[in-house]
């Protein structure tokens, strides 16, 4: 019997087991998987704001597009890497809050998502967790963002959002002065297992031609030198807070870690105080000396 046959009929087990005690047994497309849209839920006008159409190479040299929001003269800008489902537009509230406390912002669709994109496109990511690709694009906002003047670069994520801007940040000094993000997965292969999508072979080897080891975050933490602020949302099942604890052992700029008990995966920035939190935070970055690296 082969490894797959083995690990599939394990699966076929538990599932006659869940079946027999009532348990309902979780969907295997989880919400872990990215979901992108193709059409944008929403355009800048719709909220008051004034954006400007850009495009830009990400780090291997693919067109992204993006939109750039100014802030006051030489203000920081912040880089908004957006979650796994949608599209930036349903980033545009975040960069509002971002806009309305001084920043500049940037936000931009990742390969595969958003009116660029094809239905093909989406398709092919079916029950795909995490792409070095869209680190490439991420990367390649920050250094956009920097071409354009900018006094301090700063990158902000949630979700996929998170481990997209940690990695991008680790690949080198100088990529942005500070991250913030929210909960993290150590490797993209700990999400297949969470998610019970790893007993799917096709998925697993895809996934190690997909990602880079560097970009997983158990490792872009550790050689990460930019100051990191996490949040840690009590109620999160997806990226619980205990697993994010354990990557975070592990980094060597952790500036700050701020708990939020009562907010789950999604809509932590509804908390209030959130934005204003944050605000300061990446303002006092770019006013403060160089971080003393722990280890």
């Amino acid at each position: 019997m082969t490894r797959r046959a083995r690990r599939l009929g394990r699966i076929v087990w538990c599932l006659a087991i869940t079946a027999a005690a009532g348990i309902a047994p979780r969907a295997t497309p989880p919400a872990r998987a990215v979901e992108p849209g193709l059409a944008h839920a929403r355009t800048p006008a719709s909220l008051g704001l004034h954006g400007e159409d850009v495009s830009f190479p990400a780090a291997d040299s693919a067109r992204v597009t993006g939109w750039w929001f100014p802030g006051p003269a030489r203000a920081p800008v912040i880089v908004i890497a957006s979650r796994g489902s949608g599209t930036m537009a349903d980033m545009l509230p975040a960069a509002k809050e971002f806009l309305a406390r001084g920043f500049g912002v940037l936000a931009f669709d990742y390969r595969g998502f958003g009116p660029h994109a094809s239905a093909a496109a989406v398709d092919s990511l079916r029950y795909i967790v995490f792409n070095s690709q869209w680190v490439d694009d991420m990367e390649g906002a920050l250094r956009y963002a920097r071409r354009r003047g900018s006094a301090q670069v700063f990158a902000w994520g949630q979700d996929l959002g998170s481990v997209v801007a940690l990695a991008a940040a680790a690949r080198g000094r100088g990529r942005c002065d500070a991250v913030a993000v929210e909960g993290l997965f150590g490797t993209a292969q700990e999400a297949l297992m969470a998610n019970g999508t790893s007993v799917l072979r096709d998925v697993e080897l895809r996934h190690r031609r997909l990602v880079r080891r560097g970009d997983e975050a158990i490792s872009a933490v550790a050689r990460l030198r930019s100051p990191l602020f996490v949040v840690l949302a009590g109620r999160d099942e997806v990226t619980p807070a205990a697993a994010t604890r354990t990557i975070l052992a592990r980094a060597a700029s952790l500036d700050v870690v701020w708990e939020l008990p009562e907010a789950g995966h999604a809509g932590a920035e509804a908390t209030p105080g959130y934005f204003d939190r944050l605000a300061a935070w990446f303002k006092g970055r770019a006013d403060a000396p160089p971080m003393r690296l722990r280890g």
